[in-house]
């Protein structure tokens, strides 16, 4: 009997639509436990059949070729896709059930090995594909390392050409580092405002820049394009609400859509062990989430990536699980700007 020497090889479908180098989602976690009275996460987010309405598209970019420290930030969506299990649509911190919020997964963009420049032009022409649907749909992005953002706001851009784009960066960095290596994940926003897309420095506002992990010289280039730095420190002094309503109104100056990248290493390492370059200086979860709330019910708010999450590093999923609530609570605002301010269900008390 002859035996053939041929590896048998799993190739993963593509969605029923065409769009560039997306795969459909790796892996889908179903909840087994069910109590009737309410929805967990990973039941609520389902696969994109590409024809069903919806209000939400979640694009995955499993990539961190680019990262200057190793990252695992590759295995940030799969993670996502794992933790859901354990959140349900309801936050009576902001009082908004999402349950009406029709969210969908619409998969992996897929990347070469070992070629990162061509990975990087995969995620631009996927993104600006899936930023060009006919639904209209909310994007949120999962990565993947921060240099997926460049390639996105790019992809956004090219999706609407005629939208001044002002952009929102939460980070302990200010990711604007020359090119001399090459695009990394400490070159997005230079690269994005030395790329020719329609966001001018002026509409930059970086949030939460801290800990000696920066350098003066990029401080004072972000500062020489007209942008806005508010660290840490100054947060803590003067108050999360008060900055990002100052951070809102200069990216939404002259502006007609506000892009939004959060970077989780902006946290306190203590909330944040599964990034490679977060430290003690950072941001507490309760302020990027409060941010992320006011941010959602933004009307010139048009798309979001969440990025830095590397699950190989991460202790007990805290990081992975600060994660998840910082998407569900944009989502919350999010829900509350698309349903005139409804909260999502009947607030009548339940009196037997």
């Amino acid at each position: 009997m002859k035996v053939s020497a041929e590896i048998p090889t799993y190739v993963r479908p593509k969605p029923p639509r065409a769009i560039p180098h997306l795969l459909v989602p790796e892996k889908r976690k179903i909840s087994h436990w069910n109590d009737r009275n309410e929805l967990r996460v990973n039941n609520w987010i389902e696969p994109w059949d590409f024809a069903s309405p919806l209000d939400v598209g979640i694009i995955n970019v499993p990539f961190s070729k680019t990262s200057i420290l190793p990252n695992g930030a590759y295995a940030a969506p799969n993670a996502m896709r794992d933790a859901w299990a354990i959140f349900t649509t309801f936050t009576p911190d902001y009082d908004v059930d999402i349950s009406a919020l029709r969210v969908r997964d619409l998969g992996d963009i897929s990347t070469p090995i070992v070629d990162l420049h061509q990975g990087l032009r995969n995620i631009q022409e996927s993104l600006q594909s899936c930023f060009s649907q006919p639904e209209g749909f909310f994007p949120v992005v999962i990565g993947g390392d921060h240099a997926i953002t460049a390639p996105a706001v790019r992809a956004y851009c090219g999706a609407h050409p005629n939208q001044q784009v002002g952009l929102i960066h939460f980070d302990a960095h200010n990711d604007v580092r020359v090119m001399d290596h090459g695009p990394t994940n400490g070159t997005p926003i230079r690269g994005i405002l030395e790329s020719g897309v329609r966001v001018r420095g002026s509409n930059l506002v970086q949030v939460g820049i801290h800990g000696f992990m920066n350098a003066s010289y990029y401080k004072r280039w972000v500062e020489g394009q007209g942008g806005t730095i508010y660290t840490a420190r100054q947060i803590r002094l003067g108050g999360i609400e008060k900055a990002i309503a100052s951070a809102a109104e200069i990216a939404g100056r002259g502006t007609d859509a506000i892009y939004v990248t959060v970077d989780i290493d902006v946290l306190e390492v203590g909330y944040a062990p599964g990034t490679a370059a977060a430290t003690a200086d950072g941001l507490s979860p309760a302020d990027l989430f409060e941010a992320l709330f006011i941010l959602g019910q933004d009307p010139k708010v048009a798309a979001i990536d969440f990025v830095e999450l590397d699950p190989t590093r991460d202790v007990a999923e805290i990081t992975t699980r600060t994660l998840g609530s910082a998407i569900l609570t944009f989502l919350a605002g999010l829900f509350l700007r698309q349903h005139n301010g409804w909260r999502g269900y009947d607030p009548e008390p339940i009196r037997s």
